[in-house]
């Protein structure tokens, strides 16, 4: 979201301020969101070699025992197996908050929702940027353009102002009054004001 795009909305000064706070308030808990979790994503990979360290200490100070060299590759194995589970889970995190950043820039409405509706399995984090994702977001702003904030301007349009009584039903006054009262275009209010300005 850019203020050039809020200027051309017709939006004041102020109010291209406010939103671009609210805005700035989003994507900073979104970016500490997603600092966390690659924090965490370190974290798990320093554990991960550490442990892998140990384990090929243990192979290498194991040879000659059978029994637990078995033990050590079985080990191996399950190491492997949540190692493997661990990037997959943490990469897959990744990715959500990248998508979920750029739903927000986006100004989905409510970005689970959005992310729900989206094919994740052909969507790709490559060096930081989501390969895949422009398409469909496309897609869905076509044809669900509910989940996203539309323009102030689209969203509450100028309201139609009309003067009493029902608009396109006014006749002129013909018969008598109990004749009109039965008409089903009566206005009691037009006819009074004829019925003044013929006096």
């Amino acid at each position: 979201m850019k203020r050039e795009q809020l200027k051309d909305l017709g939006l004041s000064d102020e109010q291209i301020g406010s939103i671009m706070a609210l805005h700035g308030q989003t994507v900073n808990e979104l970016n500490k969101g997603l600092a966390t979790a690659e924090q965490e994503r370190d974290q798990f990979k320093e554990q991960l070699d550490s442990n892998q360290t140990e384990l090929d200490t243990l192979k290498e100070s194991a040879k000659g025992n059978e029994d637990l060299t078995k033990q050590l590759t079985d080990l191996q194995e399950k190491f492997d197996t949540v190692k493997s589970e661990s990037e997959t889970k943490l990469s897959e995190q990744q990715k959500d908050f990248a998508i979920k950043l750029a739903l927000k820039e986006a100004a989905a409405l409510d970005e689970d929702i959005v992310l729900g509706q989206l094919d994740k399995d052909t969507i790709k984090v490559v060096e930081g940027k989501l390969q895949g994702f422009d398409e469909q977001l496309k897609g869905l702003q076509e044809n669900k353009a509910f989940l996203f904030q539309q323009a102030e301007s689209e969203q509450n349009p100028a309201p139609r102002i009309v003067t009493g009584g029902n608009p396109g039903t006014i006749q002129q006054n013909t018969g008598s009054l109990d004749q009109q009262m039965k008409s089903e275009g009566f206005n009691l209010t037009n006819y009074l004001t004829q019925e003044g300005d013929n006096e």
